[in-house]
């Protein structure tokens, strides 16, 4: 239960107002049906530079840490592809760094919205050598389901990986923002709330953004549509 943030051909300068909008969307961003207020269990910020993944996280709320986050935003300057979280935990006692999103495995950076409810059947058919900690929730056994088929064609292994979670799996969504570095790869999948488990798009000169919400009324902005795979080349 989160929201995602995706940028092609990032820049600060150009990009601000969104982000700073998007941050808004911490304390203002629609919730699931029956939830309180908030997405305020963590934050983070996936980005390349010179074509190495780096992540920046917390397991705090980013409204007590507007500051910092806008500084590193701001010291990120330009890169290909920035992927930015904001963390609505479905796990209880969960509200921490190590949870946070997004994760990064073999220079893969990957974030989700959603939660898959019998994520350790998973977990069970991954190989030790890709696997998480096994206090690992759902993201990022999710995420490393992916990643165990990973050879160059990430494309394929998220589908494999997807197909199987919608014929075996419990989940309200998997609506994710992922990326290996040249490409920045959107899905969106659920099977409740349509208006919460959304995902939309826009351009702004040469960059492509995704988002959960509307972030700008500058901007037309579509609608991904359900079950759909879209990459974004550079």
């Amino acid at each position: 239960m989160c929201r995602l943030l995706g940028i092609t051909n990032y820049s600060y300068e150009k990009n601000q107002e969104l982000l700073v909008n998007f941050i808004n969307l911490a304390k203002v961003g629609r919730v699931p049906e029956g939830s309180g207020p908030g997405h305020l269990d963590g934050w983070g910020i996936g980005y390349y530079k010179q074509g190495r993944a780096v992540i920046e996280k917390s397991g705090l709320s980013i409204l007590d840490e507007k500051d910092k986050v806008i500084d590193i935003l701001k010291n990120i300057g330009e890169t290909g592809i920035l992927i930015f979280h904001l963390r609505k935990s479905a796990w209880e006692g969960t509200t921490d760094i190590k949870n946070a999103h997004p994760f990064c495995y073999k220079n893969v950076i990957f974030s989700h919205n959603g939660t898959i409810r019998d994520y350790q059947k998973l977990l069970e058919q991954i190989n030790p050598n890709d696997a998480p900690a096994q206090d690992a929730k759902d993201t990022e056994v999710f995420f490393r389901y992916i990643m165990r088929n990973y050879t160059d064609d990430l494309n394929c292994s998220f589908h494999k990986a997807v197909e199987t979670i919608k014929k075996e799996n419990i989940y309200t969504a998997i609506n994710c923002i992922f990326s290996e570095g040249s490409k920045m790869y959107v899905y969106r999948e659920y099977t409740k709330e349509p208006d919460y488990y959304t995902l939309f798009e826009t351009k702004q000169d040469k960059s492509i953004i995704v988002c959960s919400e509307n972030i700008s009324n500058k901007l037309t902005w579509q609608t991904i549509e359900k079950d759909s795979l879209q990459a974004y080349s550079l």
